[in-house]
């Protein structure tokens, strides 16, 4: 188990990755802990769409772990896989008209 250059799955964050990562995020702001984001200057107190915004802007500290099919681990850094996800991000925050 390690951070490795080889990417196990998709080299982009899956939906899946992005809901999970968003939902955990959305619980610790729902629980007080303070954005890692400036949300003076826009009109969000949603915690799930604080946590969006944070995903997209790249500012969580957050690794994932994939699972190979031997039962080994691969961790991932979330800057490593969030450039190709970005755009999947950014338009689910325009639908909700937050981006």
């Amino acid at each position: 188990m390690g951070i490795d250059d080889s990417l196990i799955g998709p080299p982009k964050l899956t939906r899946f990755e992005i809901a999970r990562i968003a939902g955990s995020r959305a619980l610790q702001l729902s629980l007080g802990a303070p954005p890692l984001i400036d949300v003076s200057g826009i009109n969000i107190i949603d915690p799930i769409a604080i946590a969006l915004k944070e995903l997209y802007e790249g500012v969580l500290p957050i690794t994932i772990r994939r699972m190979r099919p031997d039962g080994t681990s691969q961790l991932i850094p979330v800057r490593k896989l969030l450039p190709e996800a970005r755009e999947f991000i950014r338009r689910t925050l325009e639908s909700w008209s937050l981006y």
